[in-house]
């Protein structure tokens, strides 16, 4: 697959490139839904940024990438054994407080995105929390490396059907990609809760 290939091709440069970059207000927008020292699942965890902040902030988790050499980088930067995993191979039963997939699931084409909305929902305990975000917009966009699934507020409500009720769905300006932009210059986020 070609987007797994550019990552285990680009982990370093695309580490150099991410690794800065503020999530804070999204974290604590995530976190605020979770009990202390909960238990989280780093889907698609790429360099390991968000999970090391988790940890910094007493929670335990689990990581996992579809990247060989993302799984490398993210075990040295957060001291975890990271696992190299597609969401497609998920198979965890009510494990989880919280599942965080930040710009991961967008790699995943629309036919294959309700099934591993699914395993989300199985992985996680009752109650369970589920945040993740796609680059806006409506449309499949393949780059000459990478391929995108984009989502916005009406196109992502059918796969939380009988899974997730939603917590909150908000839109945010792109200030981060340089590089693969959507068409909308955009993310979306979501926020849902295991029904």
């Amino acid at each position: 697959m070609k987007t797994i290939d550019f990552y285990n091709k680009n982990a370093k440069s695309f580490y150099d490139r991410t690794v800065g970059i503020d999530l804070s207000e999204t974290y604590d927008r995530f976190l605020a839904y979770l009990p202390t020292q909960s238990h989280i699942l780093d889907a698609g965890c790429g360099t390991g940024r968000d999970s090391k902040y988790f940890l910094s902030k007493g929670h335990s988790v689990m990581a996992f990438d579809a990247s060989q050499e993302m799984c490398t980088l993210a075990s040295k930067e957060t001291g975890l054994s990271v696992q190299h995993l597609t969401f497609q191979d998920m198979s965890f039963n009510q494990e989880f407080e919280g599942v965080w997939a930040n710009a991961s699931l967008l790699h995943l084409p629309y036919g294959e995105t309700k099934e591993v909305y699914r395993k989300i929902h199985e992985a996680l305990l009752p109650n369970g929390i589920f945040y993740g975000c796609y680059k806006y917009g409506d449309d499949y966009m393949p780059t000459p490396e990478r391929e995108f699934w984009n989502m916005n507020e009406t196109t992502i409500l059918p796969y939380f059907e009988e899974l997730f009720e939603v917590i909150e769905i908000w839109k945010e300006k792109d200030a981060r990609s340089s590089i693969s932009p959507s068409p909308d210059q955009a993310w979306l986020h979501f926020i849902v809760r295991k029904s």
